[in-house]
C-alpha cells in the first residue's frame, strides 16, 4: 500500500467547528476541509497510510459501508494530490520522508524612490507562485537584514508603503501592501515578518506584517489579532 506525506509547504490550522484550513505556500491557495476531511487528513499526516485513514472513518461512522468509505477516501486523496496538499512518499530504508494609528509621511526623495521600487517588486513577485515570493523574502532576510524592526519602525515602513500605494493604478490589497512593507523593511536592514491567516465567520483570508510576534498596523486598520488566526509567518 502506498504511503503519503504532507509537503512542508502545506500549513495547517484547525477550526473551532472541527474543520481544517490549509495554506499551500507553493501555490498560494487556501483550502477548507470539513470535519470528515480533517479526520482523513490528520490520519494521513500521522501515519501516511491510506488504510489507517479508512479505518479512522470506519471507527467514526460504523453504520456506513466500509467499501463506500474507501471509495470516498480514495477520491479525497486524489484531490489532495492534485492540489499538492499530499504527495506519494519517497522511501529511504523503508521510512517515508517528506519532499522537502495614521501618521504623516514626510519621506525623503530617496526613501520614496526605494518604496516605489519595493512596491513594484512586490507586484511582480506576486505574479509568480507564492513559493517564489517567500523564497525572495527569506533570501533578503538572510542577506540584508541586520536586526529585527521595532513595532514603531515597522509602522513607519507600513505608512510609507501605504503612501506610495496611492499612486499605483493597479490592485493594491493586503498581499501587495504587506509584501511591499516587508521588502522595504529589508531594504532598510530591518526585519519584519510576512504573515498569512484566516478568519472564521465568514471564512476569509488575509496577509499582514508582524514584528517580534506583534502585529504592525495603523489605527484605522481592521484588528488582526481579534479577527484572524495566523497560519504562516515568513
Amino acid at each position: 500500500m502506498s504511503d503519503f506525506v504532507v509537503p512542508s509547504s502545506v500549513h495547517v490550522t484547525r477550526g473551532e467547528r472541527g474543520d481544517m484550513v490549509l495554506l499551500n505556500a507553493h501555490t498560494g491557495r487556501w483550502h477548507l476541509l470539513n470535519e470528515t476531511g480533517r479526520v482523513v487528513f490528520d490520519e494521513l499526516r500521522r501515519t501516511g497510510d491510506l488504510g489507517c485513514a479508512v479505518a479512522a472513518l470506519e471507527t467514526r461512522f460504523p453504520a456506513v459501508d466500509a467499501e463506500a468509505l474507501r471509495v470516498d477516501v480514495d477520491r479525497m486523496v486524489t484531490d489532495l494530490v492534485e492540489r499538492d496538499l499530499l504527495r506519494l512518499a519517497r522511501r529511504a530504508g523503508g521510512v517515508p520522508i517528506a519532499l522537502p494609528e495614521r501618521q504623516d509621511v514626510s519621506a525623503r526623495t530617496g526613501d520614496r524612490a526605494l518604496a516605489v521600487g519595493c512596491l513594484l517588486a512586490a507586484v511582480v513577485l506576486l505574479r509568480l507562485p507564492l513559493r517564489a515570493s517567500i523564497a525572495v523574502v527569506l533570501w533578503l532576510k538572510r542577506n540584508l537584514v541586520r536586526r529585527p524592526a521595532t513595532v514603531t519602525e515597522g509602522l513607519a515602513v507600513l505608512e510609507l508603503a501605504h503612501a506610495m500605494s496611492r499612486w499605483f493604478p493597479g490592485r493594491m490589497a493586503c498581499m501587495e501592501l504587506s509584501l511591499t512593507t516587508v521588502l522595504l523593511g529589508a531594504a532598510r536592514r530591518q526585519g519584519l515578518d510576512w504573515c498569512f491567516g484566516h478568519s472564521r465567520d465568514p471564512l476569509t483570508f488575509h496577509s499582514w506584517v508582524e514584528s517580534g510576534g506583534e502585529v504592525v498596523q495603523r489605527g484605522d486598520d481592521e484588528p488582526v489579532a481579534a479577527t484572524y488566526q495566523r497560519v504562516l509567518a515568513v
